[in-house]
């Protein structure tokens, strides 16, 4: 706590949405599919719709997967000597993935619950001579759940046939992929059907195989292997000497396993904390881990305890000190943009403003405006047209298309959650554009609430809803463009953007292509407010002082009569 994954608000502002709405969209306009795990936004979604808050829903059902996780585990063995295997379980549960990822907010819990409930019930497909239709179609279930709660689910229905062909049991292993097959087929029909395209908008930005990621992957593999010794070491034991002997029951999470792993080099990894990918693997270890530990022969005594109490702690100690982990304790920025998001919603509700964003989860959530995702994640013709700028930098995060975002007109733009505009290529270079610095005022944004935090926005001085107002007979200049002096900060004050004067800390704007500053007057602020007029060529310096504290919302100019 309080970690919560930026992606994880994408996928609840659609759950948000379904549930305010009936619309599984991300966005107004053309339908979208941003998200990669739609069993999770439909259990989300329907807990909102229960009156649950959207992140205690996520973090509910997380909490409540993980621990499905453990009760299978203890059901599946509850005739087995628990002291035998309680070490790897408690290794399982002391894990950073399972951790982190239990309130992180997006689906690898309801993975784990998944996972742990197939693997039993194809060992006991396994374990009969001629199961039956319905046996097939009982263990089918967990894995078309799975092929809904992520498009990658179905590699665990490939291995499990795989491993069901080899444990002899002919053609009747292909009834396992049934149902799999049906769901991903009906989901496949209403994709075409609801969003015009056979792919998800988030493969096309994602899945971008080349050298650079698969090495990145092998990093990733191999670092989450370390960091989980020594389930990973006993599970490797496990899958060894379970190929030696052909034993069945063992080899199906232990070939998930290896497939999923082969799948993470593929994809190039993962960004996220907590070695969030590593939540499969976690599960199906324990099976491995568990199986190969049964069929050891040793003594439980002192030496044991021992050993098993020094490696719980050297294990609890690997999970605090790794960088990944400590991540997930460090990454708060996504409550920082709950403070500033939660003001844009105050101030822009009526007018709703279309933001761009290049972090689409946080700020479009709790604002709920319009929004462009600038990364692509969540718009079509960016997943399509990815821009010719693009590095292979973070995973996800290479699109670059500053053009088209120009295009769009956005009205506020944010770059890195309200920050800086460092580190992605299309922030650097949107930026850096000529036609961004004439249209767009940097503008520091103050929220209070839940806690005080200044974030950094963009605002468009030719924006029709939120920009300048100029006229034949006056000049409307909002508070968010007075901010010519760099400690000029925005806040929200009874629902309008306002900024603040006080004694020495003066406000203004210099407007640009004006015929004659002189023709110009100040008026309709608060009393007391000293308004300053500067005619500097073709632009016009406004100042506004004052010797007490003032909120101004708004400077009005007039032309003399």
């Amino acid at each position: 706590m309080p970690f919560l994954s930026d992606d994880a608000l994408i996928s609840m502002r659609y759950a948000q949405r379904l549930s305010e709405n009936g619309t599984l969209t991300w966005t107004d306009g053309q339908p979208v599919e941003g998200y990669s795990n739609l069993l999770w936004v439909l259990l989300t979604s329907g807990c909102v719709s229960l009156g649950v808050d959207a992140v205690t829903a996520v973090r509910l059902l997380g909490t409540i997967c993980m621990l499905f996780f453990l009760f299978c585990v203890l059901f599946e063995y509850r005739k087995k000597c628990l002291w035998r295997y309680l070490p790897v379980l408690l290794v399982s549960a002391l894990s950073a993935p399972i951790a982190v990822w239990a309130i992180g907010g997006l689906e690898q819990p309801l993975v784990a619950a998944l996972l742990a409930l197939a693997v039993p019930l194809i060992w006991r497909l396994i374990d009969k001579r001629k199961p039956s239709f319905r046996a097939y179609l009982l263990a089918s279930v967990p894995l078309a759940l799975l092929c809904l709660t992520r498009p990658d689910g179905a590699l665990f229905t490939i291995a499990a046939v795989v491993v069901l062909l080899f444990a002899g049991h002919s053609k009747k292993s292909f009834l396992l992929a049934f149902l799999p097959v049906l769901f991903v087929a009906a989901q496949m029909g209403f994709r075409l059907h609801y969003y015009g395209d056979y792919l998800p908008n988030t493969a096309r930005i994602k899945m971008q195989p080349s050298l650079h990621y698969f090495l990145s992957g092998a990093k990733y593999v191999l670092r989450g292997l370390i960091v989980l010794f020594p389930l990973s070491l006993l599970s490797a034991l496990s899958t060894v000497k379970a190929f030696r002997n052909r034993d069945t029951r063992t080899l199906l999470p232990a070939v998930m396993s290896l497939v999923w792993l082969g799948y993470l080099l593929v994809i190039g990894g993962d960004i996220f904390p907590g070695y969030r990918h590593f939540v499969p693997i976690v599960v199906l270890f324990t099976w491995v881990s568990i199986e190969g530990l049964l069929r050891m022969k040793f003594t439980i005594n002192r030496r044991t305890v021992a050993m098993v109490a020094a490696t719980l702690i050297l294990f609890t100690g690997l999970q605090l000190i790794d960088s990944r982990n400590r991540e997930a304790r460090d990454e708060l920025w996504e409550w920082d943009g709950q403070v500033i998001g939660l003001v844009l919603k105050e101030a822009f509700s009526e007018q709703q403003p279309l933001l761009a964003v290049t972090a689409a989860g946080t700020l479009p959530f709790w604002s709920e405006l319009p929004s462009l995702d600038m990364l692509g994640l969540n718009d079509r013709y960016l997943a399509l047209n990815q821009g010719d700028c693009q590095q292979e930098g973070l995973l996800g995060h290479n699109v670059c298309n500053p053009d088209y975002v120009l295009e769009q007109k956005p009205d506020i733009v944010s770059f890195n959650a309200a920050g800086e505009p460092s580190g992605l290529a299309v922030a650097e270079s949107l930026s850096s554009s000529g036609e961004f610095v004439s249209l767009y005022s940097r503008i520091v944004v103050r929220g209070d609430y839940p806690y005080t935090h200044h974030g950094v926005l963009w605002f468009n001085r030719e924006s029709p809803s939120i920009g300048i107002v100029k006229t034949d007979e006056f000049i409307e200049i909002p508070a968010c463009f007075l901010n010519m002096h760099r400690h000029t900060v925005v806040s929200v004050q009874n629902g309008v953007p306002v900024v603040s004067l006080s004694p020495g800390r003066p406000a203004g704007i210099v407007l640009t292509d004006m015929d004659d500053g002189s023709e110009w007057i100040a008026a309709e602020t608060d009393d007391g407010i000293d308004v300053q007029l500067f005619a500097v060529g073709d632009s016009l310096a406004i100042e506004l002082s004052s010797t007490d504290s003032f909120f101004v919302s708004s400077v009005r100019l007039i032309k003399t009569q």
